[in-house]
């Protein structure tokens, strides 16, 4: 049967828009995101050559039979960001970034929201393929400095929302960092550092009045509440992951700085093998911040209760 024009044209509409905001994703992922009912990859497939052919996107065919990595155009580009489909972004993906060493980790980024797209599609919550943006910087350092000294850059901000069996809705944010084993653990506690000097920061301020009120810390101006950190390791065999999980967490636990109480603050670290395999909402997450995290108990962390 042949795929209309009109078919085609919707679902290529959709595919920019998610190239764009992810920069990188495979063609099976693509599928999986964009036809996910559909009984092979073929109309996914179809789309994209179609995409290709039109100069609005492009590939990079990587070695063996592993799925080819797409990517936007320019000129693809320039068609989403005269649409108003997403949030205008400077970052452009390359043929030569499409296949550096950096690529893997844009991949898994996306594979990692796809464990929540899934798992949201099986429980009939809210959240779609553009519910998460990659590379959200926040600023944790007053004054002037190298940007990478005075901001945390987060992998992924998530938008998730729950629906009760009551029609109740919960939303959800988490600030999610996959870590694929290419940096040393006492580097990765480091950057769990900044999230908590972020959550601790308050803006500077040149001149204050009555008026303006009590000084509020500077993520209240982005987030009703403060979102869960989610660390999500990959890059390795389960073996592997697990014996970084608990060198990362003898790190935590003699942090001075994250040893401190904080409400509202709480990091959860789990796999991709066990996100990928139980879903967000299962007992795969270890709080790292916990009193008790040296025991590393088991928690359903990410969904499975309402803060």
């Amino acid at each position: 049967m042949p795929i209309r024009t009109i078919e085609a044209s919707a679902l290529a509409q959709q595919a920019l828009a998610v190239l764009y905001q992810h920069r990188l994703v495979t063609s099976h992922q693509l599928a999986r995101l964009l036809t996910p009912d559909a009984a092979s990859r073929r109309y996914m497939l179809h789309v994209l050559r179609q995409m290709r052919h039109q100069g609005l996107a492009d590939r990079v065919v990587p070695p063996g039979r592993q799925p080819h990595r797409w990517f936007l155009t320019p000129a693809g580009a320039r068609a989403v960001q005269e649409a108003d489909q997403v949030l205008v972004r400077p970052y452009r993906m390359s043929p030569e970034r499409a296949a550096g060493p950096l690529a893997d980790h844009m991949l898994a980024v996306v594979e990692m929201g796809l464990a929540f797209f899934e798992h949201a599609r099986t429980q009939g919550d809210d959240f779609e393929p553009l519910h998460w943006i990659p590379e959200v910087a926040h600023r944790y350092a007053k004054g002037t400095g190298r940007f990478a000294d005075t901001h945390v850059i987060s992998d992924a901000l998530l938008h998730y929302v729950a629906i009760r069996s009551n029609g109740f809705r919960v939303q959800y944010q988490f600030l999610v960092e996959v870590d694929r084993t290419t940096m040393p653990v006492a580097r990765l506690a480091a950057k769990l550092v900044a999230y908590a000097r972020y959550f601790d920061h308050y803006p500077l301020r040149k001149r204050r009045s009555a008026a303006d009120g009590p000084a509020r810390p500077a993520w209240q101006k982005r987030y009703p509440r403060f979102p869960r950190v989610l660390l999500v390791l990959d890059g390795a065999n389960q073996r592997r992951l697990a014996n970084r999980r608990t060198d990362l967490a003898a790190y935590v636990r003699f942090s001075p700085y994250l040893t401190v109480p904080r409400e509202g603050f709480a990091i959860g670290c789990a796999t991709m093998p066990d996100l990928m395999e139980h879903g967000p909402q299962a007992r795969i997450w270890i709080n790292l911040t916990s009193p008790q995290q040296g025991k590393e108990e088991y928690t359903d962390f990410a969904l499975g209760f309402s803060r």
